[in-house]
């Protein structure tokens, strides 16, 4: 399971780091663009539709990212003031619903993907784009995403019934502030430690 979770991590990874590349490619072809609109009157055609497909692929792949490193945003407020022996309750039901809900998303994604795989639809700017291709790229990510989630949740069930709490909050509990700073600060320290090599 371990070696598993880390061919998760690898590619959540990679899937993070291309969709910011897409996202910093569309930022600057917007840049472009806006740029030829206000001094030559001339525009690239299609920036924004491209910036959308590079959101929402991007978007789709940085989830899974964001729920191995425990990133995502969690009001806890509630979470803190009930008993320690609750919040693993909490921290499962609250998985579970995330992926109940982008299980729906994923499943009418799916419709959606196949209904312009069939119809062969293309978008309806200049550069009339399959749509097929951006969208079966979101789906793939959303996809991926419950699979990381339902490996997250067979190895905290079986965290939580071996009686390692520990391990049970590393893989689903929700970051305390004291652990957020911890980890800011080793990330400051390793930036110190590489500008202390070069």
């Amino acid at each position: 399971m371990d070696r598993l979770q880390n061919v998760a991590g690898r590619v959540s990874r990679a899937g993070a780091i291309v969709g910011g590349a897409l996202l910093l490619i569309a930022s600057i072809v917007i840049s472009i663009d806006i740029t030829l609109r206000y001094t030559v009157s001339r525009t690239l055609g299609g920036a924004d539709e491209l910036s959308g497909y590079a959101l929402a692929i991007s978007s789709a792949w940085g989830l899974s990212t964001a729920l191995l490193t425990r990133s995502h945003i969690r009001i806890d407020t509630v979470y803190v003031r009930v008993p320690f022996r609750v919040r693993p309750w909490l921290d499962f039901l609250s998985l579970a619903v995330f992926t109940g809900f982008f299980a729906l998303v994923a499943w009418h994604g799916w419709g959606v993907v196949a209904q312009s795989w069939t119809s062969g639809s293309r978008s309806m700017s200049t550069l009339e784009t399959p749509v097929v291709i951006p969208q079966a790229l979101w789906l793939i990510g959303l996809l991926f995403l419950i699979a990381v989630a339902a490996l997250l949740m067979v190895r905290a069930l079986a965290a939580f019934l071996a009686g390692d709490l520990i391990r049970f909050f590393e893989l689903i509990g929700s970051k305390s502030a004291l652990a957020e700073a911890k980890e800011e600060i080793e990330a400051v320290e390793r930036g110190f430690a590489r500008e202390r090599e070069k």
